[in-house]
């Protein structure tokens, strides 16, 4: 059976990483209406000191930008996710291992002699100066809401399919404070603590099996040939 509509795919996701990710399923599927529509943008900051490091840590490509801008000097460093890694290669910086996750991370970090410094946004969903000893941290940008726009409210209104991935706990819970009560929503958490983190009326939701852009793409997919 051919359909004859497809459902559109909001991506709510800072400008930058949103459309990474739209040129990603459109690669696979480039017939996918895509909306972007940023629910938080980021902001960089200065910080008032750098903490000196031998070892980072960075959990996003926001950060390897932001410490870079502050004057931060490339060093060894430990990254979550490709994108990241390669952007921190790109500055300099020698990548000693890459995880699709923290939690992917941890035995390293735990195992690391040296000072860590992790390097981060405001909003993050682990701070692991509490966890660790030996980690130092600095805030290098950023994430205030933004909101849905009027193209994005009234399609989650309108009884259109609506497939929307979050990526964050910050992001879903913010997604759910703005959706109102969606007629027709279909949503792809990356993990189950995104999923956790809020209640959203959909018709059917699905969890990415791997952490990642490439685990994202695909139960995206998989939700839109459900629709």
């Amino acid at each position: 059976m051919v359909k004859t509509s497809l459902p559109l795919v909001l991506l709510t996701r800072p400008r930058a990483a949103a459309e990474r990710f739209a040129a990603l399923l459109l690669a696979e599927r480039p017939e996918l209406d895509v909306l972007i529509n940023p629910i938080m943008e980021i902001v960089y900051l200065v910080p008032e000191r750098l903490p000196a490091a031998d070892v980072v840590l960075f959990t996003s490509v926001h950060g390897v930008a932001g410490y870079v801008a502050a004057g931060g000097t490339p060093s060894e460093a430990y990254c979550v996710g490709a994108v990241t890694a390669e952007k921190a290669r790109k500055a300099g910086f020698d990548v000693l291992q890459v995880a699709p996750d923290l939690a992917a991370l941890r035995p390293a970090l735990a195992g690391e002699q040296r000072e860590l410094l992790q390097v981060r946004g405001t909003y993050v969903t682990a701070d692991l100066v509490a966890e660790f000893g030996h980690v130092a941290s600095v805030i290098v940008y950023d994430q205030p809401r933004v909101g849905l726009g009027d193209q994005a409210v009234a399609a989650l209104a309108s009884g259109r399919a609506v497939v929307v991935p979050l990526f964050s706990p910050r992001s879903a819970r913010a997604f759910a404070k703005e959706a109102g009560q969606p007629r027709a929503l279909y949503a792809a958490y990356i993990s189950a603590a995104v999923q956790a983190a809020a209640e959203l009326p959909f018709i059917e939701a699905e969890t990415a099996q791997t952490p990642d852009a490439r685990g994202m793409v695909a139960v995206t997919l998989r939700l839109i040939d459900k629709v």
